[in-house]
């Protein structure tokens, strides 16, 4: 429900146009966590961006520091086949754009697989760059990569000393855009690349994964269209050189990238001809409906009978405040979660919970092998359903 008080007006972060409010998206997390609150989304009436508007970066760092574990998730895995092939996807982009090898920075590198992997064969210095030293790793690499800790906002590199930086899926998860982009023409040297990757939100469509994944993923606070991408890098005298739609793959599945390749002029760029957006609007709507009945489904079942909800993923985050919690229990086989509470109801232990009434689980990505464990601790077939 909207708030009386809540501006429904707005000005676009990424190219300035008029905002205006497309919906509120009550989210929820474990214990204190800074996602137990109602985003307001407003989108773009120009360049068609979806975004959160009432988030800033100061809590999403209170996400990042404390609640975020993506520095023991298997899904980054620099080890791991599908992600070494997206490496050497954004190599190629590189190669076919002619980025010759120059000195350079992955901003938000994670574990490194990226920047790892480049420096085998990329002569100049390659460093990574991120605000999570328990995921970065520590001092030199076995090749050239080095490691950093630093703030997008705040890089630790002097003026005009790069050639190149690189921002895979960084920018979905920044509120002050414009900052970081600041940033980034400070710490370029004249004529310097960016390379920026971001989920495609024109085609979120296309690449189902389950009833409101891609709105679900609390932490992507941007929904980027390519032209909204484009506008924002214009803004700050980018020149577009390079503007690549294709699928990639993760561990788990495969994800629509947007790839955007620009360089750093001293004199303003003239507009580059910018794609026509789709409508992600349309889309966010569809999937609070999906979210909606799929809420209504899991409420009619608890009507007369226990629901064990197990898995405490983004999906499941967005569905909490939708249902009952009288009338439902959660688990999760994750000791740490099993440590913390949803507004008062203990995160359980699978082994631990009555086999009884109906269970759902909760991870579109995961489905298939908490069934199997839950088939193994007693769940019968007809009990168990996997949202979808």
């Amino acid at each position: 429900m909207k708030q009386a008080n809540k501006s429904t007006r707005d000005r676009c972060p990424a190219c300035s146009s008029p905002a205006a409010h497309l919906l509120d998206w009550e989210f929820s997390g474990l214990g204190d966590s800074i996602f137990n609150y109602t985003a307001h989304f407003f989108c773009c009436q120009d360049c068609s961006l979806v975004y959160v508007q009432n988030i800033d970066d100061e809590k999403l760092a209170q996400y990042y520091a404390g609640e975020c574990s993506y520095f023991e998730k298997p899904h980054f895995a620099v080890t791991s086949p599908t992600n070494q092939e997206k490496y050497e996807a954004y190599i190629r982009f590189l190669n076919d754009n002619r980025v010759a090898p120059v000195d350079m920075a992955d901003i938000g590198c994670g574990r490194g697989g990226f920047v790892s992997r480049l420096s085998e064969r990329w002569e100049a210095a390659c460093w990574g760059v991120d605000v999570d030293m328990r995921s970065m790793p520590q001092g030199e690499g076995k090749d050239k990569a080095a490691f950093r800790m630093g703030d997008a906002a705040q890089l630790p590199f002097g003026d005009r000393s790069l050639g190149l930086l690189t921002y895979f899926h960084i920018l979905e998860h920044v509120r002050d855009l414009h900052g970081l982009l600041s940033e980034a023409v400070r710490v370029l040297q004249p004529d310097g690349f960016i390379m920026i990757e971001v989920p495609d939100a024109e085609r979120y469509r296309a690449h189902p994964i389950g009833s409101a994944f891609w709105i679900s993923i609390r932490e992507h606070i941007y929904h980027y269209t390519a032209k909204a991408l484009v506008a924002a890098l214009q803004s700050h005298g980018f020149h577009i050189l390079q503007v690549s739609r294709q699928t990639l793959p993760t561990p788990e599945f495969s994800y629509p990238s947007l790839m955007v390749l620009a360089r750093k002029r001293e004199r303003p760029a003239a507009v580059a001809n910018i794609p026509i957006a789709g409508d992600v609007a349309a889309y966010v709507l569809e999937s609070r409906e999906a979210l909606l009945r799929q809420a209504q489904e899991i409420l009619g079942v608890a009507e007369n009978q226990q629901v064990t909800l197990w898995g405490c993923s983004a999906e499941l985050f967005s569905l909490l405040p939708l249902l009952d919690r009288r009338r439902v229990r959660i688990c999760d086989s994750s000791k740490l979660k099993q440590g913390t509470s949803y507004k008062g109801m203990a995160i359980e232990d699978p082994r631990s919970v009555p086999i009884s009434g109906t269970l759902i689980i909760a991870p579109y990505l995961h489905g298939v092998a908490i069934k199997s464990t839950a088939r193994q601790l007693g769940w019968s077939e007809s009990a168990m359903h996997l949202l979808h």
